[in-house]
């Protein structure tokens, strides 16, 4: 079992009172998710790598500047502007930062073009995969405008991670749903998909779709946490979780600055779990999920 983790569900932010005004008050890490926060945790050796899945509420922010008295032009422009600029910054701090590994956001209103062309021209700036948070965007997962670009992730082996279970987005609860992608992996069965949070909120989806989809990935983000005394959920009910979807299929993740990667990953490391099961969650999952050459690393 490797001692550096990777952590495969991470949000960082410009500066503290960015991070903070994002957590509302919900983290459980003690930390602001100021970027560099994380680079100092880096810096301890403990974590290999960790991967920034910053998204931007396109819908939200939408609404809020039409509110405002824009256009619903004017306004689509601006947020989609804003998606933009997040994924410029995502990437830029990847390439200065190398251990943090870039994921963008995109919105199904950018046209089915328009999320190729994004996507296309973030992988020139380092881009590794793609964050979708559909309950929160307000679309389904099988909206066709996103058809291409997972037509695009497919065939250059690039990973989709989507925010799963849990929603506090109460208008669109079954875009939060494992099953929700049922449609996409029928139709891009070679798609490596990572659904957050191992789906909780809905496991018995996560379970279902588990069976059905030998290829779908998960992450342990939120669901299992080490900051909680008690935990939400038990070490029996996680040793259940892991073991209902497959070990080889969970990747660790602190959905930090929410949670805190150490705590989290010392709390799997007690687990009643096989020293290979606990390989595999806390690091070699990523490794092949990302490319990540295991023997080398």
């Amino acid at each position: 079992m490797p001692d550096a983790i990777i952590d495969s569900h991470i949000h960082t932010y410009r500066t503290a009172d960015e991070g903070r005004r994002a957590q509302q008050g919900t983290g459980r890490s003690g930390q602001t998710g100021a970027f560099d926060e994380y680079v100092e945790l880096l810096a301890g050796g403990a974590i290999e790598a960790a991967v920034m899945v910053n998204m931007t509420p396109v819908a939200e922010m939408r609404d809020a500047l039409v509110a405002r008295g824009q256009s619903d032009e004017e306004a689509s422009a601006e947020a989609i502007g804003r998606l933009q600029r997040r994924n410029a910054w995502t990437c830029k701090i990847a390439r200065e930062h190398p251990r943090l590994i870039p994921y963008i956001s995109v919105d199904p209103s950018m046209g089915e073009e328009g999320v190729v062309a994004e996507l296309t021209s973030r992988l020139a700036e380092g881009a590794r995969g793609v964050k979708l948070h559909p309950a929160n965007q307000r679309f389904a997962p099988g909206d066709r405008r996103l058809w291409p670009l997972y037509e695009e992730a497919q065939r250059l082996e690039l990973p989709i991670i989507s925010h799963c279970g849990l929603s506090f987005d109460k208008e669109f609860p079954e875009y939060a749903s494992p099953t929700a992608f049922r449609e996409v992996l029928d139709q891009f069965p070679r798609l490596t998909v990572v659904l957050a949070h191992l789906g909780y909120g809905f496991l018995d989806e996560s379970f279902e779709m588990a069976a059905g989809y030998p290829s779908l990935m998960f992450d342990c983000s939120y669901a299992v946490e080490g900051s909680l005394d008690p935990p939400a959920i038990s070490d029996e009910d996680v040793v259940t979780m892991f073991r209902r979807v497959g070990a080889h299929r969970v990747l660790f993740a602190s959905d930090w600055p929410w949670g805190h990667p150490l705590r989290d990953a010392e709390r799997i490391r007690r687990l009643p779990l096989t020293d290979e099961e606990k390989g595999l969650i806390l690091g070699d999952n990523a490794r092949r999920v990302l490319g990540i050459d295991i023997a080398a690393s």
